[in-house]
């Protein structure tokens, strides 16, 4: 997380001035460099982008065991993105583009359940089993993205695109805890395991997310001023968070993320 915000801030340094420097020299030179200009002439297009990704791990309806959301919060998600479009036709109205993102999708979640099956730590062993009370969810991941769109220019500021995406987590956390409930051991009818106000038993299923992900993207771009863009797309996963055998969480999890930030193309 800290080695996107760090490279986030250093693009925004950077493209000012390199925006400021490509001025000046085109001040006194005419025209751009030969080969950036002949790539440009045949359709090329390079963009560098930043972003923040605001969404969530989310089921496919609400769980009938998730009674209430007492609070979501998105956290601090960002994207880095280095991508390359091809125009085609002589009008370069649709286009194709290929992208390499670095980015973060969070999320931290505070609900109340009801017969809710997870498996808790109690006093250094894993006990599985119905929990009814509060729970506290927090959801961290970091992956590596290639997305692949189609594009459209409608005019000179607007474009679409829609496409898919493979992403390889690098890392990732989720865990939390549990408290103002009590746990059925087992099954439904089992032992009653009670922590009272302000006990509480945490939970770690890191080691149970899945690793790759593909899903769905769709988005658009609006030219600000010259070279730099306003960019928004959404993104949602059709692989579950969790790895197929894992059963501890019943309820299957999808990231979807709105992802929105400014882009500098050359």
């Amino acid at each position: 997380m800290r080695n996107i915000i760090s490279a986030a801030l250093l693009l925004a340094a950077i493209i000012p001035t390199a925006s400021m420097a490509q001025e000046t020299t085109e001040q006194n030179v005419p025209e751009r460099d030969r080969n950036l200009k002949l790539m440009t002439s045949k359709g090329w297009e390079w963009e560098l982008n930043a972003g923040l990704n605001i969404g969530g791990a989310a089921p496919l309806g609400m769980p009938r065991e998730v009674r209430k959301i007492h609070s979501y919060n998105p956290l601090f998600n960002g994207s880095l993105e280095g991508k390359v479009t091809k125009w085609w036709g002589a009008d370069r109205r649709w286009g194709t583009s290929v992208g390499l993102k670095f980015e973060d999708k969070a999320m931290k979640i505070d609900a109340g359940v009801k017969n809710y099956h997870t498996e808790i730590i109690r006093e250094g062993d894993r006990v599985s089993g119905y929990w009814t009370g509060f729970v506290n969810i927090k959801y961290t991941s970091t992956f590596f993205t290639v997305p692949v769109t189609v594009d459209y220019r409608i005019n000179q500021r607007w474009k679409v695109r829609a496409g898919a995406f493979y992403s390889v987590r690098l890392d990732g956390e989720f865990s939390g805890y549990v408290t103002d409930g009590y746990l059925r051991s087992g099954v439904p009818t089992g032992e009653k395991i009670v922590y009272e106000k302000g006990q509480q038993a945490s939970y770690d299923f890191d080691d149970d997310l899945r690793r790759s992900y593909w899903g769905v993207q769709l988005g658009g771009s609006w030219l600000a001023y010259r070279h730099f863009s306003i960019n928004a797309d959404l993104t949602y996963s059709f692989n579950n968070i969790f790895r197929s055998n894992f059963t501890t969480v019943r309820n299957t999890l999808h990231p979807l993320y709105f992802n929105i930030g400014f882009g500098y193309s050359f």
